[in-house]
């Protein structure tokens, strides 16, 4: 079989996390967002909302000041780009390459029947949950009654990008991990979504979103800040 991996989740975190949902679904006219009854027992807080078909933005927020990722916040100055949710075919696979390059995975879990880990973030230059959902029509939240606005601005995430040290080591090691061909020499193709590894002497994590819009006379090219990212229509 031929490896796949699709990007399904751009999720941000934040102490204020009402205020980064309210600025996504304002500025960007998604509905309502839903919370991961899973993520509770964990300590973390969240909101999805809905974008494309099968992709979404999430906002977490620890539960407590003691939680892993308050520390991590109060290091990123309370808000930032925290991670990204890739659907892949093969998750065992994956973890096999992540052992033999010395990757580690400080977690893994069932979730919903399906195997779910996350990478560690200073080996991957940036936070990556791969979620072994085999069927590549299915995810999480087929079966939730999703509020989509029919006045929604964007209707598919078709870019990101992350600001990391050495952005051609750092794709060919996402693409290693998922078992794909580079895209480009410094980004992967994860479904159709391309992830772009950029240089930037100030920042590290997201610096960019894209998303595509759905008016294609007037909202190309509009643009808002949020968690210290840019979000950008094209």
């Amino acid at each position: 079989m031929t490896a796949w991996a699709d990007l399904r989740q751009v999720v941000f975190a934040s102490t204020e996390p009402d205020l980064v949902a309210g600025t996504l679904r304002r500025e960007l006219r998604l509905g309502e967002g839903f919370g991961d009854p899973e993520l509770a027992s964990h300590g973390i807080a969240d909101e999805t909302m809905a974008v494309g078909a099968h992709t979404y933005l999430e906002v977490v927020s620890p539960l407590t000041a003691d939680h892993p990722m308050a520390s991590w916040l109060t290091f990123r100055g309370g808000t930032a780009g925290y991670l990204l949710s890739v659907q892949v075919s093969d998750v065992d696979a994956c973890l096999e390459r992540c052992a033999a390059a010395g990757i580690r995975v400080p977690l893994t879990q069932p979730v919903q029947g399906h195997r779910v880990a996350q990478l560690h973030r200073g080996d991957m230059a940036f936070g990556i949950e791969l979620d072994g959902i085999s069927d590549r029509g299915r995810w999480f939240w087929d079966d939730l009654p999703i509020d989509r606005r029919a006045d929604a601005r964007a209707d598919e995430v078709t870019a990101v990008d992350i600001a990391v040290e050495g952005p051609a080591a750092v794709a060919e090691r996402w693409a290693h991990v998922m078992g794909l061909d580079l895209a480009g020499p410094t980004s992967v193709d994860l479904g159709g979504r391309i992830v772009r590894f950029v240089d930037d002497d100030e920042r590290r994590g997201i610096v960019a979103v894209e998303l595509h819009a759905v008016d294609r006379t007037s909202d190309p090219g509009y643009e808002f800040s949020v968690a210290g990212v840019s979000v950008r229509l094209v």
